[in-house]
């Protein structure tokens, strides 16, 4: 199948989906360098779309989004969601070093541990820690999206102040040039936690021009609990054009040794789209769960909705507003 859509899934930029194999201008090298460039524009297309942190972590540009979301379920209610983050690429030190400052769940920004595996979740897929304010320095290595390393230091600015250092290695592997396969490592420090790491492996496979399978898997062990936090989802991520898209998303999540080891499963729809300016983007979600996190809890249907707005800011390229 055609490896991307159309004119609103770009082929990748010059910065995320480089290839850092030959660079000879005979025609095998330049099919091969096709290949990998259409299936990992694609994969970044929408992660990019639907605010994945991977998309966050895997590109060097200076950029920023705020979003407010909006969310309700049966089991919590109402509950409003602001996520900030902020890169600053720091040039005159060859765009490695880079300043970073967000707002979101702690798990996901310091631990490398998406909420549902794929960004913005319902609440009854979160945790019940609060959302904090963070501040950090990142270091990067890589080369082009294929491989690369990372290294950053922070703070937790809420009371306690809690430090954490982590780092990231990631190999992604390329086959029959529909389907690639991402490893990312993630060892971390955390004041509050001590030592940990998160390991996750996700599967992207090319279905059509206009839709792209995934399978992610993930998994945090940390001093704290001693215990494997794991999560795994499919996703089926359908372009409609025009900087529009849906994706359809069955989720489980569990932990080793709870007493509930399996926590949460479900399913989750999300429409996203752009509204009115390029840098404005309006989502809509749909969602139902079976949440059971303690003994005396009932496994019960808990179904939710959601809606929320979410802007770029900065010198955001035009191929990255999506």
């Amino acid at each position: 199948p055609p490896l991307v859509a159309d004119a609103a899934m770009p082929e990748a930029t010059d910065t995320t989906c480089v290839n850092p194999g030959s660079d000879t201008d005979a025609w095998i090298d330049k099919v091969e360098k096709g290949v990998y460039s259409g299936v990992c524009g694609t994969a970044l297309w929408f992660d990019g779309l639907f605010g994945s942190l991977r998309y966050d972590q895997e590109t060097d540009e200076t950029f920023g989004r705020l979003g407010l979301f909006e969310k309700y379920d049966d089991r919590d209610g109402f509950d409003t969601d602001v996520r900030l983050r902020a890169r600053l690429a720091l040039p005159n030190l060859s765009r490695r070093l880079r300043l970073i400052v967000g707002r979101g769940n702690e798990q996901t920004l310091v631990e490398d541990r998406p909420e549902n595996g794929q960004g913005q979740a319902p609440s009854s897929f979160q945790t019940v820690e609060d959302d904090a304010w963070l501040l950090g320095l990142g270091y990067s290595k890589r080369s082009g999206l294929e491989n690369g390393f990372d290294f950053g230091v922070g703070v937790r600015l809420n009371t306690p102040v809690d430090p954490y250092v982590m780092s990231t290695y990631r190999h992604n592997f390329i086959f029959r040039g529909d389907t690639m396969l991402r490893f990312r490592q993630t060892p971390f420090w955390r004041d509050s936690r001590g030592w940990g790491s998160t390991t996750q492996v996700s599967l992207d496979h090319l279905a059509t021009d206009r839709v792209m399978l995934r399978w992610n898997n993930i998994g945090t062990v940390a001093q704290d609990t001693e215990a494997l936090e794991w999560g795994t989802n499919v996703s089926a991520y359908q372009s409609l054009g025009a900087r529009r898209a849906v994706s359809y998303t069955a989720l489980l999540r569990g932990e080793t040794g709870a007493d509930v080891p399996i926590q949460n499963y479900g399913f989750e729809a999300r429409y996203r789209r752009n509204l009115n300016r390029k840098w404005l983007f309006l989502q809509l979600s749909a969602s139902v769960t079976w949440p059971r996190e303690e003994l005396y809890e009932e496994r019960e249907i808990n179904p939710g909705v959601g809606i929320g707005l979410e802007m770029y800011f900065g010198p955001t390229p035009d191929e990255e507003l999506r």
